[in-house]
């Protein structure tokens, strides 16, 4: 009798475990769904996405920043920004609510504005530069952190001049005159930085347009821009609002034999233009949006 009830016992849990394993379906969709949509939507964990350890990203990020030394992190931020930014497309699409994949972009070239900042932050951990995001508002900023301020306006300069507006080196005679056009369709303001170095002494002349130059190379009346005019001068580093839309800068050798070399580069960058926070390890970091609309596309710029 007891050997019978055990038998039956058995075969009732057995019964109950098919039914469990193979007849019940608990779906647990929802669940994993919710779950991740509740993180993205509050932004619980934002920096738990970054990729931080990919043998294929290492490589890349070393091919994009080749072109710096090894302790020019302010190099490396600006080329990976540099590239993310001319590379990969910013979807335009409204709140995404899945779980970002900065992977999955970098493997499409294209993503939301979360995945693409979260790549960039990604590629700057590859290349050994400390980094997290946060949100503000609808903004994500990614933080390069152990660059101070000043490093990053350099490189931001540098790169600003490795692109002339107009780059001039010839030999002057006397009273022979060099110009540049700053006639421009936009309205946007026009702020130039020139350097220029001569042998022999030069003036440098901003004018309004061709014929108030006209004018003063006629000996007559002729208006020019004082705050951006020097005279009998044989180099200068010197930043000048152009006037809106139009504007002409020359500069008139004062000797024969006069060797002349000038860069005319687009300016308005300051050191103090530069953001940037401490983090809680108080290094100084690099406040970047990776999608800028302003003037000035580079880190550290925000508008």
């Amino acid at each position: 009798m007891l050997k019978g009830g055990i038998y039956i016992t058995i075969v009732v849990f057995l019964f109950a475990g098919f039914l469990y394993m193979f007849v019940v379906d608990i779906d647990t969709s929802d669940l994993i769904i919710n779950t991740n949509v509740k993180n993205v939507k509050n932004n619980h964990h934002i920096n738990d996405y970054l990729i931080t350890n990919d043998f294929n990203l290492k490589t890349f990020t070393h091919k994009i920043t080749s072109s710096c030394l090894n302790e020019d992190k302010a190099c490396q931020v600006l080329e990976i920004y540099k590239y993310i930014r001319s590379s990969f497309i910013i979807e335009d699409s409204v709140e995404d609510l899945s779980a970002p994949n900065p992977l999955n972009a970098f493997k499409n070239r294209q993503g939301t504005y979360l995945d693409i900042t979260l790549l960039y932050s990604s590629l700057l951990l590859h290349s050994g530069i400390s980094t997290y995001i946060k949100k503000d508002d609808s903004k994500y900023y990614s933080y390069a952190c152990g660059i101070n301020n000043i490093d990053m306006y350099n490189a931001i300069k540098a790169d600003l001049h490795s692109n002339p507006l107009a780059d001039k080196d010839l030999i002057l005679k006397k009273g022979q005159v060099w110009a540049f056009d700053l006639s421009r369709e936009d309205n946007d303001n026009l702020i130039i930085d020139i350097e220029f170095f001569s042998k022999y002494p030069v003036d440098m002349v901003l004018f309004p347009d061709k014929q108030e130059m006209n004018a003063h190379l006629k000996g007559q009346y002729g208006r020019y821009n004082a705050d951006c005019s020097l005279f009998n001068v044989t180099e200068a580093n010197i930043s000048c609002q152009a006037p809106q839309k139009t504007g002409i800068v020359i500069f008139k050798s004062l000797y024969d034999n006069n060797k002349f070399k000038a860069g005319i580069y687009k300016g308005g960058i300051l050191t103090g233009d530069i953001k940037s926070e401490k983090s809680s390890q108080g290094s100084n970091c690099i406040k970047v949006d990776i999608d800028s609309q302003g003037n000035f596309k580079y880190p550290g710029i925000i508008y």
